[in-house]
């Protein structure tokens, strides 16, 4: 068995062991650590320069909307007697909608026929003006007058001959000129009342005459092909959506029984089945990126699993421009997706629509790194017979995934960087 130390011997050596414990802690915190407060060294790095596929995009916060809208519109006055659809619901081709009152468009149909019936009567006497009655009447005076004529002539011939054998007295002979003459007038004036008569009834009277029946008529078959179609039918499969509140009269609803609806106001729109668009706000600092026909790629957290593909189709201005920042809605038509597809994807759902803005099947791109300077003109450093060499460059586009070079870099050269250096507080945070 060890005998233990006195316990005046252990006391001290205790003590002192705590107190060097504690000077070594002390130093350990207060000595400068090369290793944390010294900037990390700087990493090189080196690249062989090769031609790449390289594209740039824009994502932009959407939503789905229809991508061909058939409206569905009142085809004549009148009071919409019942309604027989819900909005948001499908219906198919021919399914019926609604069905109108037809007693305003009988009304006018009445009135239409009316004044078909008034204009086929002068039509129809133009067309036979040549062998009217009026012309008859006026040939028959013109004859009448020409007959008087001859008579007088003759009788004014045998008084010639009569006073020149002085049988009759001058003033009988100056009694039968004055009646010829009488008469030349009479014939000439009945020859002008027919010429204008038969100029009443000519190509121009005829034309108009035609053309008033043919605007009658029009008039007549628009009201019966309207009473036609008093039961409004869907025109194309698809969802039926409200029509837009800016078409919709103040304080008026056209999809309730009662509703008054004037012609060929819009009674609502049909999404067709399979036909979607993807619309999205764009901010005047990207507007000049995008161009129609650009493909796009749509995402949504609604329909996960499908990624829609289509183009850009319309970008429009939107808002008053005096009123702040002008605002452009862009609009992608898509392609019809599958049928399950379709199923997931409906209209008013949030989207990503993703643009893609610059595509370059076989393109220079270098890390962002290794440029310095800023477009269209930088700088870069190339290996040269083993030593680094500056260059400059011309840049082109610029993605998080790198820089586009479209002069001063040829494929095969080595491009040599180093990272600026970091400080280690930073890295180790």
């Amino acid at each position: 068995m060890t005998p233990r130390p006195p316990a005046w011997i252990a006391r001290p050596v205790i003590a002192w062991s705590a107190l060097a414990l504690l000077l070594l802690a002390v130093l350990g915190w207060w000595w400068p650590r090369d290793g944390n407060d010294a900037a990390a060294p700087p990493a090189d790095h080196s690249l062989v320069v090769q031609r790449q596929p390289f594209s740039a995009t824009l994502t932009f916060a959407g939503k789905l909307a229809a991508g061909e809208a058939v409206s569905v519109t009142a085809p004549f006055d009148g009071t919409v007697r019942t309604v027989q659809f819900d909005v948001g619901r499908h219906v198919n081709a021919g399914d019926a909608l609604l069905v109108l009152d037809t007693e305003e468009i009988e009304t006018a149909r009445n009135t239409a026929e009316a004044a078909w019936l008034k204009a086929r009567q002068p039509a129809i006497a133009i067309a036979r003006w040549a062998h009217g009655p009026e012309v008859g009447a006026a040939r028959r005076r013109a004859r009448l007058a020409a007959v008087d004529l001859a008579r007088l002539e003759r009788e004014a011939r045998e008084s010639r001959r009569l006073l020149a054998r002085g049988l009759i007295a001058r003033n009988e002979q100056d009694s039968v000129e004055q009646q010829l003459a009488a008469q030349r007038m009479t014939v000439a004036g009945a020859n002008d009342d027919l010429a204008e008569t038969l100029a009443r009834g000519g190509p121009d009277a005829a034309r108009i005459a035609r053309l008033e029946l043919a605007n009658a008529g029009a008039a007549l078959r628009r009201s019966v092909t309207a009473i036609g179609r008093a039961l409004v039918r869907a025109p194309v499969s698809g969802i039926v959506q409200a029509p837009p509140v800016a078409t919709v009269p103040p304080g008026q609803d056209p999809l309730r029984p009662g509703a008054h609806v004037a012609r060929s106001q819009r009674l609502g729109t049909i999404a067709r089945d399979g036909a979607l668009a993807a619309t999205f706000e764009v901010d005047e600092a990207d507007v000049n990126t995008l161009a129609i026909g650009q493909p796009v790629t749509v995402t949504g957290p609604g329909f996960a699993d499908v990624a829609l593909t289509g183009t850009v189709a319309t970008i429009v201005a939107a808002g008053d421009a005096g009123a702040g920042p002008t605002r452009f809605i862009a609009t992608a038509r898509l392609r019809p997706p599958a049928t399950g597809a379709a199923m997931r994807a409906r209209i008013g759902m949030t989207a990503a629509v993703t643009v893609l803005t610059y595509q370059q099947p076989a393109a220079i791109v270098i890390p962002a790194a290794a440029v310095r300077g800023s477009a269209p003109v930088a700088h870069v450093t190339v290996r040269s017979a083993g030593r680094p060499v500056e260059r400059q460059v011309r840049v082109g586009r610029v993605t998080p995934g790198g820089v586009e070079i479209r002069g001063g870099l040829r494929p095969g050269e080595t491009l040599v960087w180093t990272d600026a250096p970091v400080p280690a507080a930073t890295a180790a945070d």
